[in-house]
């Protein structure tokens, strides 16, 4: 037996225990589902046609998973105007899994809920006591520590550091008499190469 259902605005032609990629459906993994958009039933030389549904007529569906269709990638150009536009598109999909087809009495299928998962934290009840050791307690003796004896600065490098200041210093007034020289200096007075006549 074989049916052709309408749903998300396209039609499928489904026979039990089949597998579809339909348009997406609100429903968890695991839920069933009712298609009451029957269209035609089939069974062999029995053909039965809706006008344009079959009344009474339902297909019910398991949803196996919520997935996604492959990757669509739309360019958008305007010829000479320097105007791109890229854009990608994921269609959401259903897959479900055809359980039965019902000719009569599809208003009176009733479709079941997922059972979900309840997560519940077990809490251990036993605790094991570990048995109490009394390790004895290692004193290592105390070693005197020397004490911090205040260094002192020594002549001969405070005469160092005398005279890095001291040359830092000259080095800078080099520097700011440069510095004069070049804004007075005297124009250059071109010679001429030619000849005098």
């Amino acid at each position: 037996m074989y049916a052709v259902v309408k749903t998300g605005g396209k039609q499928y032609r489904v026979e039990k225990e089949d597998v579809v990629l339909v348009e997406k459906l609100n429903a968890n993994d695991g839920d069933q589902v009712v298609l009451d958009n029957v269209l035609m039933i089939g069974e062999g030389k029995k053909v039965t046609l809706g006008n344009p549904l079959i009344n009474d007529a339902a297909v019910m569906a398991q949803v196996v998973r919520q997935t996604r269709g492959p990757k669509i990638t739309m360019i958008y150009k305007r010829r000479r105007k320097n105007s791109r536009r890229k854009q990608g598109h994921k269609q959401d999909l259903t897959l479900l899994k055809i359980i039965d087809i019902a000719e009569k009495g599809g208003s009176k299928l009733a479709p079941k809920k997922a059972v979900t998962k309840s997560t519940v934290s077990k809490v251990k009840t036993e605790t094991k006591a570990k048995p109490a050791v009394n390790k004895p307690k290692i004193t290592e003796p105390k070693v005197a520590t020397k004490a911090k004896i205040p260094t002192t600065k020594s002549p001969d490098t405070k005469v160092k550091a005398e005279i890095k200041a001291k040359t830092v210093a000259t080095k800078s007034k080099e520097k700011k008499d440069t510095g004069q020289a070049k804004t007075k200096a005297a124009p250059k007075i071109k010679k001429s190469t030619t000849k005098d006549k």
